[in-house]
């Protein structure tokens, strides 16, 4: 029977749910997708990590694309704002070009400039008489940095500036050398500024548990065709370098950082966010169905209870979805806006999600020969299979991990397999070759 108007109307409502932005605390489509994890929770890990700690912490967090590490934040900022502590959110994209590499005195002066519109988001007035920009502009005059009058006059419109340091290059490289060159005096002068923002703070909520600052989305830091090799280099001199200066007084920070950090730095304490595990890590991929039970729950979540058997008809259909999505919510709404897109009536049929599932796959086609033979060493090895540790070798496995490509994978112990709806493709690759 073809579609009626009442059926476009729900179609369209459930296609505008079908978004790929964070859910808020409480939404009612939120599903319970870490907190049953059989190595626990990783949000109860970072809280703890905090909770355990005295008055500071530093604890570093990363997601590949589509692992719902946003909403886990989010989730992580209500549940300590639920515990009595202070938390402030800033979106590291707003400050850095991910293209371009990063020297610690620019990551400094940035992370207490959002921390300083973080907390301005929230009270109603500035604290210790000015913002951080004002003070950053004070500091750089009477260090005599060369810097001419409309490059200062940007300090007094922040909008301005944060947009001349994140995409004006000159300026940024300017910025960048004169905080390198006088980097002591520069880390000193961002304490400080924390120092009498916090003592502010406290006075204003002397019942706080603690104060806490979440810096995401530094992980989008991964350069271009031409910068890759030496914003990977610039990230790797950062964390193994000076990773200490990336504590800060009396604050908890949490970082967001690449995933391809644990392959740089032997040793690296990094919470990751891994795709939901459906199968086993046995030579035949036995089914682990709690994994898919969760990933119906999102299906259901979107479509409300009546929605979902009016779409499927029966959860066998939406099974065929749910199989294929490689345990990542970001391909299971894809698969789900192609099928919305091509249906022609309901319940879906299966030559829809056939099609469906058809034009998902053909969206990470064609992979080079070699990503080929390399994707199949993996598939059937169950580990990296990283020939070396190059930034070249470690960008185009990150590439490979940002695509979905490769999934990232953890019960008890973490592993890799290939996302289902290339393994047969690259194995055929690999056998010709």
């Amino acid at each position: 029977m073809p579609l009626t108007p009442q059926d476009n109307e729900f179609l369209k409502s459930v296609f505008q749910y079908l978004h790929e932005k964070p859910l808020p605390p409480g939404d009612p489509r939120y599903v319970r997708l870490y907190e049953s994890f059989e190595d626990g929770d990783p949000v109860e890990r970072l809280a703890r990590g905090i909770r355990f700690s005295d008055v500071e912490s530093r604890q570093f967090f990363s997601g590949f694309r589509g692992s719902g590490k946003s909403t886990q934040l989010l989730r992580l900022k209500n549940q300590l704002e639920d515990d009595g502590y202070l938390v402030y959110y800033a979106d590291a994209l707003e400050y850095f070009n991910p293209a371009q590499p990063i020297e610690i005195g620019e990551l400094l002066v940035l992370l207490a400039g959002a921390f300083s519109d973080a907390v301005a988001k929230e009270e109603d007035v500035s604290l210790a008489g000015e913002s951080y920009w004002t003070r950053l502009k004070n500091y750089l005059t009477n260090t005599n940095v060369e810097l001419d009058e409309v490059e200062l006059g940007l300090f007094g419109d922040v909008a301005k500036l944060k947009l001349a340091i994140r995409d004006a290059q000159s300026f940024r490289q300017k910025l960048q050398v004169a905080l390198f060159n006088r980097l002591y005096e520069t880390e000193t002068q961002v304490r400080n500024f924390f120092e009498d923002y916090i003592k502010e703070l406290k006075g204003r909520h002397p019942s706080t548990a603690g104060i806490v600052f979440l810096f995401d989305n530094l992980e989008q830091l991964r350069g271009s065709a031409t910068t890759e090799r030496e914003v990977i280099g610039s990230v790797q001199t950062l964390f193994s370098t000076h990773i200490d200066r990336l504590a800060i007084p009396y604050i908890h920070v949490i970082y967001t950082v690449p995933p391809w950090l644990k392959f740089l730095l032997a040793g690296a304490n990094v919470e990751i966010l891994p795709s939901i595990v459906q199968w086993n890590n046995d030579p035949g991929r036995s089914p682990k169905g709690a994994g898919d039970t969760c990933l119906r729950e999102v299906i259901q979540g979107r479509f409300g209870d009546d929605g979902f058997l009016r779409f499927f008809g029966s959860d066998a259909k939406a099974d065929e979805f749910v199989k294929v999505s490689g345990g990542n919510l970001r391909d299971l709404i894809r698969l789900l806006r192609e099928a919305i897109k091509r249906v022609d009536s309901l319940p879906v049929s299966d030559h829809v999600i056939q099609a469906s599932i058809r034009t998902v796959r053909e969206q990470f086609l064609p992979i080079p020969t070699d990503d080929s033979i390399w994707l199949a060493r993996i598939s059937r090895q169950r580990e990296s299979a990283l020939p070396n540790g190059n930034p070249e070798t470690i960008a185009r496995f990150s590439l490979f991990l940002d695509t979905h490509l490769v999934l990232f994978l953890r019960n008890g112990d973490e592993w890799y397999d290939v996302h289902p709806l290339i393994r047969e493709y690259v194995e055929q690759v690999a056998g010709r070759e």
